[in-house]
């Protein structure tokens, strides 16, 4: 698969560390550490690399839908040098959906109106598809492979059912199990591990292990450290909101990101 990480955008009001199922908002400011609002931007910026990599290095400098127009391209001492930029920014890129799924299982935490939150991520999940698959496999429709902010809705309804059933395990393993199998099926970016690296960060925030245990299911994941790295800025997370940009932004970011990127390998690369 061309797709190691994508991202989804969430938002919550409150500091980590108290216990219970809700939490007031902070009424700190200022302290060290990253908000969510700084994890937010590293994850849209690590997410755009890339996609820079998908979109336009491989789809178009390199062609990468054209094996025999790849190789060719390889074999000059610029597509080699346009490989091995593609190969460390997409390695950055892994950092990206830890990120996202951490600030999601942070978010279903913290946020008083989770009806609210879910409509969301399903109506942008929706808007998505297409700039997805624009930018991604070049048609405007393409039925094996959704984005993630699917990925994350389905996560995030999976959270809602484990809540839901508290007190009764065997429910909240059913739920588990039918996100994943859903994300499977669905066929999302990231797909089942995806949707089970979020329920493991949701259930390890009051362990004292959410770090360690994230970083093994991003290294599960990728099949490399690179994943497991986001660990470390998410590490320094302050457990505030942080003030800008707004949490649309986010939201609108993805789709907006993936049509630009679509435009520019169609208009100036003729790919």
């Amino acid at each position: 698969m061309l797709m190691n990480n994508r991202i989804t955008i969430q938002s919550y009001s409150s500091r980590r560390g108290r216990k219970g199922p809700s939490f007031a908002r902070s009424s700190r400011r200022g302290r060290p550490g990253i908000s969510g609002s700084g994890l937010k931007l590293l994850g849209a910026v690590l997410m755009l690399l890339d996609h820079i990599c998908v979109a336009v290095i491989e789809r178009g400098i390199l062609k990468s839908g054209d094996p025999a127009q790849m190789q060719k391209i390889l074999e000059t001492a610029a597509g080699q040098n346009w490989w091995m930029a593609d190969r460390i920014l997409r390695s950055a890129g892994m950092l990206a959906f830890p990120i996202f799924a951490f600030l999601l299982a942070e978010g279903f935490v913290h946020t008083r109106h989770k009806r609210d939150y879910g409509l969301r991520l399903l109506v942008f999940a929706l808007l998505s598809e297409i700039p997805f698959d624009l930018a991604i496999f070049g048609t405007w429709f393409y039925l094996d492979y959704q984005n993630v902010i699917l990925t994350l809705f389905i996560a995030f309804l999976t959270l809602c059912g484990v809540q839901r059933f508290l007190r009764k395990s065997w429910m909240q393993l059913l739920c588990v199990l039918g996100g994943c199998g859903a994300a499977f099926l669905l066929r999302t970016d990231y797909g089942a591990l995806g949707v089970l690296m979020v329920v493991v960060l949701y259930y390890a925030r009051q362990t004292g292990m959410q770090n360690i245990f994230g970083a093994v299911m991003a290294f599960l994941q990728n099949g490399s450290i690179w994943g497991a790295l986001a660990f470390i800025p998410i590490s320094f997370y302050n457990g505030e909101k942080g003030l800008r940009p707004g949490k649309y932004f986010f939201y609108i970011f993805y789709p907006a990101h993936l049509l630009v990127l679509w435009l520019i390998r169609t208009l100036y690369l003729g790919a």
